[in-house]
């Protein structure tokens, strides 16, 4: 027992302070001092006076050294070694590491979520979870692959008797026929192209409609011909499932588009998903991604068995990423599409800043108290630019402009007319906005462009509202939010 006391009394107690004597580096006039363990000390003083002496070439450089000084000689080489300080004595120091106080963000777009990489996190949150709303209906936006329209579709009522199939554009020329089937995609644009041309031809005469009756019959019997050596049989016309050798092409030459049944079953007791996922995907693949699917209920059939075409419900799919209801595509959600530092996910009006510089009327009309005949539009009141006041004298005159009111106190038809301009009036003044516009023409000159920018100001972006972000970006939401407005959210609240 008394041996491990005495071993206890012999050890060597922490040092509770670090202590500098006769510190003479660069600036410092041997000064002694001595600094708490532990704590957090920061120190100030005038330019000059020896804080960084003192901080980093004293006793960081000290305990720096002391540190390289413990490992191996080939360790050493690859550590960046500082001199010895000038002092006579540091005790109780230990490894130091110094920050150096560096601003390495030179990207104006640069917030504090980027500059701590949280929102790279965030951007991968939203590519993964967000989904998707359409912008004009509201509703969510989904690819629908085939098993999920399989699924849909399985959920129907048994007895439901379904007809599968895709939409075919007929396109007239000396074209292969097999091409037309596999360039769906391409063809559905010029199909519809070709559908307005033909209403804006109409009163052409006989003989060039008949030419043209005959050149799209033959279309559709190359294009049902193709059809054939594909494994398609039937096309579906007037609501009803026809066979290819019962269609009558006549009938069909003033059509722009084919309907072609890919299957035709009905749902019952046996499971037929893999059969309905079958029949999508290779409408998909004909009918360049999308496809329908038409619901033929027995109680919707007329009193003979003939199918009613007025009450044929149409389901209709795509694995398009669009809203179907709108027809309005949409990008897919990957990380690039929230970052306003990538030219694909920015703002494409505000490039990716959140404002944009224009014509600040504030600064056009610095005092509002004062009225145009006193000079309110400050840019007119100088020499070089007095016939623009000149200009708009004369037009207020007819116009009934009040010029001896203070600006304040204009209507705002008034406003309206002196920046804005005469219009469609016959008027030859163009307003302070027309004024300006002339200005940018001539704005490789120096003085212009000086000119120019004592009335510009920094507005918000019109098209993202700040965001700074596409608008298909602020599409996505997860649990109801938007990237931009969480970014916008303190850290607390996000």
């Amino acid at each position: 027992m008394s041996d491990t006391n005495s071993a206890a009394a012999a050890a060597p107690a922490e040092p509770a302070e670090l202590v500098v004597r006769g510190a003479r580096t660069h600036n410092l006039k041997n000064i002694d001092l001595s600094l708490p363990l532990g704590k957090l000390i920061i120190t100030t003083g005038v330019s000059g006076s020896g804080k960084s002496s003192l901080a980093f070439d004293t006793i960081y450089a000290e305990g720096q050294r002391r540190y390289v000084e413990s490992l191996s000689a080939y360790a050493r080489q690859f550590l960046e070694r500082m001199e010895k300080p000038d002092v006579d004595r540091i005790d109780g120091i230990a490894p130091a590491i110094a920050i150096r106080q560096k601003n390495s963000i030179r990207n104006p777009r640069s917030t504090v979520g980027t500059t701590t990489e949280i929102h790279d996190y965030m951007r991968l949150l939203y590519a993964r979870v967000g989904r998707t709303f359409c912008r004009n209906c509201g509703r969510e936006v989904v690819r629908e692959t085939a098993e999920v329209v399989a699924a849909q579709l399985g959920e129907l009522a048994p007895g439901t008797r379904l007809l599968i199939g895709f939409d075919l554009p007929i396109v007239e020329g000396d074209i292969n026929a097999a091409e037309v089937v596999d360039e769906v995609g391409e063809r559905a644009d010029e199909a519809e192209a070709a559908d307005e041309g033909s209403r804006g031809s109409r009163g052409s005469s006989g003989s060039a409609g008949s030419n043209g009756s005959e050149g799209k019959g033959t279309a559709v019997a190359a294009t049902i011909d193709s059809l054939k050596r594909k494994g398609f049989g039937r096309l579906l016309v007037d609501g009803r499932a026809v066979a290819f050798d019962e269609v009558d092409v006549a009938a069909l030459a003033a059509s722009q588009m084919l309907q072609v049944v890919v299957d035709r079953l009905q749902l019952g007791t046996e499971d037929l998903r893999q059969r309905l996922t079958d029949s999508i995907e290779t409408a998909y693949l004909e009918g360049g991604g999308a496809a329908w699917a038409v619901e033929l209920p027995p109680s919707l059939e007329g009193p003979s068995g003939e199918l009613r075409r007025d009450n044929l419900v149409v389901h209709k799919f795509s694995e398009r990423f669009e809203c179907r209801e709108c027809g309005i595509a949409y990008e897919d959600p990957q990380p690039r599409l929230f970052s306003f530092n990538n030219p694909f996910g920015a703002c494409p009006t505000c490039h990716g800043f959140g404002n944009i510089i224009e014509l600040d009327i504030n600064l056009v009309v610095p005092d509002v108290s004062k009225s145009i005949q006193q000079g309110a539009i400050e840019p007119w009141t100088k020499p070089h630019y007095r016939a623009q006041l000149a200009e708009l004298k004369k037009a207020a005159r007819g116009k009934k402009i009040r010029l001896d009111v203070p600006w304040s106190s204009l209507t705002a038809e008034e406003t309206q007319f002196v920046i804005e301009g005469g219009g469609d009036d016959g008027s030859d003044y163009e307003g302070i906005r027309g004024f300006f516009r002339w200005l940018e023409r001539k704005k490789y000159k120096v003085h212009v462009r000086v000119f120019l920018s004592r009335y510009r100001g920094y507005l918000t972006c019109p098209d993202c509202g700040g965001a700074r972000l596409r608008r298909e970006a602020r599409d996505v939401r997860v649990s109801g939010q938007t990237i931009d407005r969480v970014s916008s959210l303190t850290v607390r609240d996000a």
